[in-house]
């Protein structure tokens, strides 16, 4: 038997974290990764389809003009006069706000073009339309 000594009976004091903050780091990315998707609320709309389309959106407003013509700021029901009101204040704070249109390949061309023009109208200067690549 081994006889014990005075090194065996001190107390561990030191701490390993290593594994604590690889934990907390595959936390994070789990989080970055699932914010990301929950971004804007899915609402249905059948968007147009553009053989050069980009891959991926600039963080913007996301603006949502469905089938039934009823307007959403970033996933959230709301009038012409209460867009107009958020995307002035969103302006007020950057001036280089954008916002990014995405409207149902079967509304009329007027619309889509009248609801540009409600943007533009609150002093929006940078505005993109969303449409999905041909082909997907």
């Amino acid at each position: 038997m081994a006889s014990m000594t005075a090194s065996d009976d001190e107390i561990i004091s030191a701490i390993n974290i290593t594994p604590l903050v690889d934990i907390f780091l595959v936390l994070l990315i789990i989080f970055m990764i699932t914010s990301s998707v929950v971004d804007q609320r899915q609402i249905p709309v059948n968007l147009p389809k553009a053989a050069h389309a980009g891959s991926e959106a600039p963080k913007a407003s996301g603006l949502v003009l469905d089938k039934d013509h009823r307007l959403f700021l970033d996933g959230e029901l709301k009038d012409s006069a209460q867009v107009c009101a958020l995307l002035r204040v969103a302006v007020g704070r950057d001036v280089e706000h954008q916002v990014l249109i995405a409207a149902d390949q079967d509304l009329p061309y007027r619309e889509v073009v009248s609801v540009i023009d409600l943007v533009r109208g609150t002093g929006v200067s940078k505005y993109a339309l969303k449409v999905t690549r041909a082909g997907t």
